[in-house]
């Protein structure tokens, strides 16, 4: 069992080892996260955690639209930033910012 310190530490540094281990909620947005999500960190006294997405969704949080904690681990959905900068990577190589710049880039993205 991790303790709260420790479940909010990972919230606040966005440690994504910790993905699947815990979800936690934010009472004043009603919205929940994996612990590496991008979005601000909330206050501590705002936090819930919980052991699964559906524990969090049970109790009326939905699921944030930036890190999806409802996908399942390993899919697409779940590693949604490595999926786009691969994607990135690979048109960058291609020579898309060369041909259509940075503008160009984002819009195939």
């Amino acid at each position: 069992m991790i303790d709260e310190d420790t479940r909010y530490q990972a919230v606040r540094s966005r440690d994504a080892r910790f993905d699947g281990e815990f979800f936690f909620a934010v009472q004043t947005t009603g919205i929940y996260c994996r612990p590496s999500c991008p979005a601000v960190t909330p206050k501590r006294q705002n936090v819930r955690y919980y052991a699964s997405a559906a524990a969090a969704q049970s109790s009326g949080f939905r699921a944030c639209r930036r890190c999806r904690p409802d996908a399942v681990p390993g899919s697409a959905a779940w590693n949604v930033r490595a999926d786009v900068v691969g994607r990135a990577m690979r048109l960058i190589g291609d020579g898309v910012v060369d041909r259509e710049g940075v503008g160009g880039l984002a819009v195939r993205l």
